[in-house]
């Protein structure tokens, strides 16, 4: 064997252990694609409520291709549906970055605004929407605050109330 084609070959095998190596998109995720049965919990509460509300919604949710990255729709009879966009981990911990119409995750939802109207959901404070998908279920929660108006002795108050949502659906 000659020096030369000695060189080639370690060069051609160096070359070919990193191709095999290499993966540009990253590690696998696990797969979102599908129909979820989706329960949505909400909760506000202040000096002068506390109300804890269901929902019934149909979240249908697809990867685009993109590793982690998924987008689909959200339905809540009769009237309210949106988008909904997001990111996975490969461990399958998730952020939903999008859920329902601007302005901010879960502030356009029209289920919230027609249920809570005293409040202005425009100003919603929250951090992401951060959850898991372990299976078939998914689950995803926050906590924040909004403003809401009360009418006390003929004036209007703005007062601090605490937030809540969460949902789970199974596929």
């Amino acid at each position: 064997m000659t020096r030369r084609w000695a060189e080639a070959a370690a060069v051609a095998l160096v070359l070919a252990g990193g191709c095999v190596s290499y993966d540009p998109a990253g590690p696998a995720v696990p797969d979102v694609t599908g129909t979820y049965t989706t329960t949505i919990a909400l909760a506000v509460s202040n000096e002068f409520e506390t109300r804890n509300d269901t929902l019934t919604a149909a979240l249908v949710l697809r990867d685009t291709g993109n590793r982690g990255i998924f987008t689909g729709t959200y339905g809540i009879a009769p009237d309210d549906s949106g988008p909904v966009e997001g990111s996975m981990a490969p461990d399958g911990s998730l952020i939903v970055g999008v859920f329902g119409p601007p302005p901010k995750p879960v502030a356009g939802m029209a289920s919230l605004r027609q249920r809570y109207p005293w409040c202005d959901w425009t100003l919603l404070g929250m951090p992401p929407v951060r959850g898991s998908l372990r299976g078939d279920t998914l689950h995803a929660s926050v906590q924040g605050s909004v403003p809401c108006y009360y009418q006390v002795n003929g004036t209007t108050q703005s007062v601090y109330t605490t937030f809540g949502f969460a949902m789970t659906g199974t596929r």
